[in-house]
């Protein structure tokens, strides 16, 4: 090889041993002694704590291997001239194209200049860099190298900000649904990780009832699959474990010299929560302690929320319940007041005698959710969709019900636009998968609304003939519809 693309006049530098994290560089060039002064050139390079990782191919087709192999190249230092004149820029255009990678930094070296001119390389090739190998001394590459990388530091916060803003959007849409608060939470911890910038890992712990222990509600980084569910003292380095508990004790924080814990303060339960940012490569400045105490507040204030809710749908779950038993205890006097009930616990008795009384009581809970109900009549699908989540949402304290008239009528209304034939919404239940007891209290309700627009029984007869296998179960029908004179009395 020709000296001209050698780094001569500069020192070189003794070896020192790499960290345990890398920015991979993929090089690419088919002259072996490029790849070994390229090393050479930056065997000491070190950024944001990470050093160099090398991995080398020799032809275009080598690299396309390597590029499939390691999506996460931070920097691809490609030759253009090597089995063909242009395979370097084939390898640009794969990587951008066909592996629609466009976070790589592509510095492309060059020995001919005149054979791929910068002007139109630039303009039809999306790279980031060029260099002519005459030109380019060790100083030049360290400047080119470490460039690239704040660029491609920047790119993928940017890109990793928008997943976590993707999930803290997600997560806001279904915020009051019943199980959000770890996709919520999740979402913002991975922002704060990016934010904040070189940290190993991040994790949030919420406390128990009694404030004994800490476990894992989220985490981002090192290890975040398996700290999550586990209790913050077991996945903490040892230092930070020495400062745990003056932290919750005084609801304060500590900042150290490579990782910080913030006690996140509750304004609903006794005990609040923790979060924990190890492996921080700089120190914090007065900005990110800014960040973390906003963090602290908001997203203790966002689950304090959902505790709150879920306390509320106990509170209210539990009045279901007692009005149930209530109802039960005077059953034969609900019977004799209320024709509705009467007539949900004849159709019961028709076709279930045995949870017959159950419910005709979780008519009562059913009835009062029925303006809920008008919002999917002659509505689309996507309409029908909005609606039964407004359903689902706006009652689900029921779903924590104990009692089984409350269950009845929780389940029906969830049910309540699901079809035999398996075509219905929310989750397309079909056949014996859909409560009788929903179908009793649906068919209850369809019969009343008919009757009260003076519909005939033999109308009636058709209209219950046409859904049979469709929309109700055909047994039930059949015997539905032999009862339509008696049922009518009531």
């Amino acid at each position: 090889m020709s000296n001209q693309f050698m780094f001569a006049d500069e020192a070189s530098q003794q070896t020192t041993k790499l960290p345990t994290e890398y920015w991979k560089i993929l090089i690419v060039d088919d002259e072996p002694e490029v790849h070994a002064v390229t090393k050479l050139a930056l065997n000491d390079f070190n950024f944001l704590g990470r050093g160099l990782k090398f991995y080398s191919a020799f032809s275009g087709e080598e690299a396309k291997q390597l590029i499939d192999e390691h999506p996460d190249a931070a920097i691809l230092l490609l030759d253009v001239v090597m089995e063909t004149d242009d395979a370097g820029l084939q390898v640009a255009r794969y990587i951008r194209e066909e592996a629609d990678n466009h976070f790589t930094r592509i510095i492309l070296r060059t020995g001919q200049p005149g054979q791929a001119p910068e002007r139109t390389v630039i303009v039809n090739y999306d790279i980031n860099d060029y260099k002519s190998k005459t030109e380019l001394t060790a100083q030049k590459l360290f400047t080119a190298v470490m460039s690239s990388l704040r660029s491609y530091r920047d790119i993928m916060s940017i890109d990793q900000s928008r997943h976590g803003l993707e999930k803290i959007i997600a997560a806001s849409a279904n915020l009051y649904a019943l199980q959000p608060m770890n996709s919520f939470v999740d979402g913002l911890v991975q922002q704060l990780s990016w934010v904040i910038g070189g940290a190993k890992q991040t994790l949030y712990a919420t406390s128990n009832e009694d404030g004994s222990s800490y476990k894992v509600l989220a985490a981002h980084g090192e290890d975040s699959g398996v700290c999550v569910g586990q209790t913050l003292r077991s996945v903490i380095p040892s230092k930070a474990l020495a400062e745990l508990e003056h932290v919750i004790a005084n609801h304060g924080s500590y900042y150290g010299d490579d990782f910080v814990l913030l006690y996140c303060r509750s304004h609903c339960r006794s005990h609040g929560s923790v979060l924990f940012i190890g492996g921080l490569s700089r120190a914090l400045t007065a900005d990110d302690h800014h960040v973390l105490q906003l963090f602290s507040e908001n997203v203790q204030l966002a689950q304090d929320n959902v505790v709150c809710l879920e306390d509320s749908d106990q509170f209210l779950a539990r009045l279901a319940d007692q009005l149930m038993l209530h109802h039960a205890s005077h059953f034969n006097g609900i019977l004799e007041q209320n024709s509705e009930v009467r007539l949900a616990y004849a159709v019961a008795q028709k076709v279930a005698a045995e949870d017959a009384e159950t419910t005709a009581l979780a008519w009562s809970l059913f009835a009062q959710a029925r303006p809920l109900l008008n919002c999917a009549s002659d509505a689309a699908a996507a309409v029908e969709t909005t609606c039964q989540q407004r359903v689902s949402r706006s009652l689900r304290a029921l779903g924590h019900g104990e009692h089984e008239a409350t269950q009845n009528a929780h389940r029906a209304l969830i049910e309540r636009l699901e079809r035999w034939d398996g075509l219905g919404l929310p989750e397309g239940k079909q056949g014996s998968d859909i409560a009788i007891s929903t179908q009793v209290l649906l068919l209850t309700e369809q019969l009343l609304d008919w009757w009260e627009s003076d519909i005939s029984d033999s109308d009636i007869a058709v209209r219950l003939k046409d859904e049979r296998g469709r929309y109700y179960s055909p047994k039930f029908l059949d015997v539905v519809i032999k009862s339509l004179p008696e049922l009518r009395t009531i």
